[in-house]
Order: C-alpha cells, then structure tokens, then sequence
C-alpha cells in the first residue's frame, strides 16, 4: 500500500479522534447509545493504531525478518559445509586408519621373517658349534686313547723289564754271567776299532 493510500485513512482516523470528547462527555450521562459510541470509538482507535504502527514498522520488520532468514541460511550453509568438512575428515581418518592397519601388519611380517631368520641363524650356530664340540671332543678321545696306549706301553714295558729280569735272575747263573759280560766286551771293542 502506497503513502498516498494512506492519507485519506490518517485523515480519517483524526476526525474520529478529534470527536472523542464528545462521545466521551455522552457516554458520562449514563446514555446506553453511548456505551455502544464508546466502544465504536475503542475499535477504531485500535485499527487507526494498528495501522499507523504497520505503516512506520512494516520496513524495519521486513529488513529485521528478512535479515534473519538470511542469517539462518547462512548458518545452514556453515553446517553443510561444517558437515561436509567433517565428512572429508571421516573419510581421510578411515584411510588413515586402513594404511595404518597395512603398516602395522608388514611390520608384523617383517618380524615375523626377521624372527625366522635368527631362528635359523640361531639352529645353524648350534649345528655348527655341535660339529665343533664333536670335533673336539673326537680329537679329546683320541688324544686320551693315545696316551692311555702310551702308558699302557709303559706299563707294559715294565712289567715284561721286570718279568725278563725274573727270568734271567732265576735262569742265569754266575758262569752264564762271565760269558755275557765276555761278549759284550768283546762287542765294545769291535765297535771302537
């Protein structure tokens, strides 16, 4: 509605305004028509007033409720993409966690295999240093049957020295005795000459 449309109804609206102290001093007498002026007068007061406020607010209110509407689709389109922000992230975080997961298993493997490894290392070192000890312990048995043969020898030795000097002192006697010492001398000179 235009300003030039609402003149006419200002206008209107002052002259029933300024017949109020009229109405008002007829109400006052106690006249029943004047209860019904009196509330004829109260509903065009409202409506003049009603109309006067919607003429000088309808702008502001405007501005104010369409400022607000542009407000709240502007927070609707924060939280679309405040969402699809955290949407991304999701998603991003999900990938994360599937190449972290990835990792974590090679890594695992690589233990695995490394643990395999010196598992192996480890049986081979053992192998190795069994052969050694065989080895050695080989080389241990034949040195002690040598030096248990070389003293059986000597035992041996002696026993037959011992048995042989029984023998020749039972079985020799003091002629036996001069004859040998003979020969042997017999023998040094031969050797010296």
């Amino acid at each position: 509605m235009s300003t030039r449309k609402l003149w006419p109804l200002v206008a209107a609206a002052a002259a029933v305004l300024s017949s109020v102290p009229a109405w008002a001093a007829e109400a006052a007498q106690g006249d029943s028509s004047g209860m019904w002026w009196n509330l004829l007068f109260r509903t065009m007061n409202f409506v003049v007033l009603v109309a006067v406020l919607w003429w000088l607010l309808r702008k502001p209110i405007k501005n104010m409720l369409g400022g607000r509407r542009e407000s709240i689709k502007a927070e609707l389109e924060e939280l679309e993409r405040a969402q699809a922000e955290a949407e991304q992230a999701l998603a991003q975080a999900d990938a994360k966690l599937k190449d972290v997961e990835a990792r974590q298993e090679e890594i695992v493997k690589g233990y695995v295999q490394a643990g395999e490894a010196e598992k192996a290392r480890i049986i081979d070192a053992a192998h190795q240093s069994a052969g050694r000890i065989k080895e050695m312990a080989d080389l241990a048995i034949s040195q002690e049957i040598k030096h248990a043969r070389a003293e059986l020898m000597d035992e041996l030795a002696e026993m037959s020295a011992k048995l042989a000097e029984d023998l020749i002192k039972r079985n020799i006697g003091p002629d036996d005795q001069k004859r040998l010492v003979g020969e042997y001398l017999e023998k040094v000179k031969v050797a010296e000459a």
